[in-house]
């Protein structure tokens, strides 16, 4: 299963999917932040996956915490309120009795969790116009027209104009 696939599913309201990844559980997004708040609070890491052009949040625990009981299924589906669960070769599927993943965006806004800034969001400042004249000259520099020598002139004529800017 891709990591596409396994966002598409973690988004679905009626379920909340453990995939099996080598020694490991994992959930992605939506569950992922059903598990902290509901589970435990474990920490979210946030990986941009190019295939799915953007971040993706993940949560993972070692499987021995499941096969030697400090976290077994059954407790977790008691703290999900799941109506059952599905034990299959690489995920556990627990059905949901309501919807727990009502305010995913609003969660990721609390937690910090948020698209990196493009190169256009500088935010406002004194330097900012400098700063977006920086990012104008990187823009702009033909690299692939310009010799090794040209290269390096660049970076130290950078350099200069980011220690001018402190």
């Amino acid at each position: 299963m891709t990591t596409a696939e396994k966002i598409k599913q973690s988004a679905c309201p009626g379920t909340f999917t453990l995939y099996k990844e080598g020694m490991f559980y994992k959930c992605y997004n939506e569950d992922a932040m059903v598990f902290s708040q509901h589970i435990k609070a474990y920490h979210i890491s946030v990986k941009h996956v190019k295939n799915t052009g953007s971040d993706v949040l993940s949560l993972g625990f070692p499987e021995s915490e499941v096969t030697r009981g400090k976290l077994p299924l059954d407790h977790i589906s008691e703290a999900l309120g799941a109506g059952n669960y599905s034990v299959e070769e690489k995920q556990v599927v627990f059905r949901l009795k309501e919807d727990m993943k009502q305010d995913y965006a609003g969660w990721c806004k609390n937690h910090s969790v948020r698209e990196k800034p493009g190169p256009d969001d500088v935010p406002s400042s004194p330097s900012s116009g400098k700063i977006r004249a920086l990012l104008s000259d990187i823009k702009t520099f033909d690299l692939a027209n310009s010799t090794p020598m040209q290269g390096l002139q660049f970076i130290q004529e950078l350099k200069q104009k980011v220690q001018n800017m402190q």
